[in-house]
């Protein structure tokens, strides 16, 4: 397939170039890998659109502050208490001579947040790169060199991943990856049940699409074998309907949320080709704030969509008044 269809879709979108360039790379990859396992899944037309939104990220993260607030920013209290719910502790994993360490990781059923440091033999210089040099990437420019997620059968869960970078020392030969991970086939990803995260090293990525290899090897990591107690809540939403301009009545038929995300299901009453309705969702905090997902992927038919993304940092539960839905407000307590 020509890469310009997703393109096309990326660069609408407010991106590195280097991220829109890699994604675009990968996700034809995967794209290509998956042809033929699954009848059923994304058109393509909206495909392009949901991974507009999962942009892979080469620019380094502040240094200061908690683990975390490196990553999400300031965390609050509670926040950092949900963190600290989540959290699980995984062993570190060594490949010719790499070592690579799990700082904190933690997750729910839809995404999963790995922080990474990535330690190379002695003699080794994890440097940083200009953008006319390149990019750090997980994954080479073959199938064999992807990163995968596989289940308790053994068998490969589609997923996409981002990241950014964290290189307190761009002379030694240590760097951070803070890793997200999306489940792009509603498996739970702490749902007790093993899941191994594979990632087959260290490339360096050109403006040209180049890859050079850094480190090579197989780093595996059990992220899946571990529940955390996440608390997510699925409102009811019997009734909960928006008007369209182009597409008639939407009705919502299923909402999830927790600390980390939402996910939410709608339709439509008159489908319209090459339109995929939404409205604008937000959670509606107690104080009367408000807080946005940060970008979402998702898959969607003829009259129907179903997509899900994360906040842009945990939230508290319990300071969650409702979900806003268009100009329809769901009480989270309706559930």
């Amino acid at each position: 397939m020509d890469n310009s269809v997703y393109r096309s879709e990326l660069d609408r979108v407010r991106y590195t170039a280097e991220g829109r360039a890699a994604l675009t790379d990968r996700l034809m990859r995967v794209q290509s890998a998956e042809r033929g396992r699954r009848s059923a899944g994304w058109p393509r037309k909206m495909m392009a659109a949901a991974i507009a939104a999962v942009v892979l990220v080469g620019t380094a993260a502040a240094a200061a502050g908690p683990l975390w607030e490196r990553y999400f920013g300031h965390l609050d209290e509670n926040q950092q208490k949900i963190v600290e719910t989540l959290s699980q502790d995984l062993a570190a994993a060594e490949s010719n001579g790499t070592t690579m360490t799990p700082l904190a990781a933690f997750g729910d059923q839809d995404f999963y947040y790995l922080m990474l440091e990535i330690k190379a033999p002695e003699g080794t210089v994890l440097r940083d790169y200009g953008e006319d040099e390149g990019y750090y990437q997980l994954f080479g420019d073959t199938l064999e060199e992807s990163v995968t997620l596989t289940g308790p059968d053994g068998k490969n869960l589609l997923c996409t991943l981002d990241y950014e970078w964290i290189n307190d020392d761009p002379t030694d030969n240590i760097l951070t990856a803070v890793i997200r991970l999306w489940s792009m086939e509603e498996a739970d990803l702490c749902d007790g049940t093993d899941k191994v995260l594979r990632i087959p090293g260290l490339w360096v990525q050109a403006p040209d699409k180049e890859y050079t290899p850094i480190l090579t090897g197989s780093w595996e990591f059990n992220i899946g074998a571990h529940s955390g107690g996440v608390e997510s809540r699925t409102p009811n939403v019997a009734g909960v309907t928006v008007e369209s301009e182009d597409c008639g009545t939407m009705t919502l038929e299923y909402l999830r949320i927790s600390p980390l995300g939402m996910r939410v299901r709608h339709s439509w009453s008159e489908p319209k080709e090459g339109v995929w309705p939404g409205a604008v969702l937000s959670v509606v905090m107690k104080d009367g704030s408000e807080v946005s997902l940060v970008n979402t992927v998702g898959s969607g038919g003829e009259d129907w969509s179903e997509e899900y993304g994360p906040f842009e940092a945990p939230i508290n539960m319990d300071q969650v008044a409702a979900v806003r839905w268009g100009d329809a407000m769901i009480p989270l307590e309706a559930d």
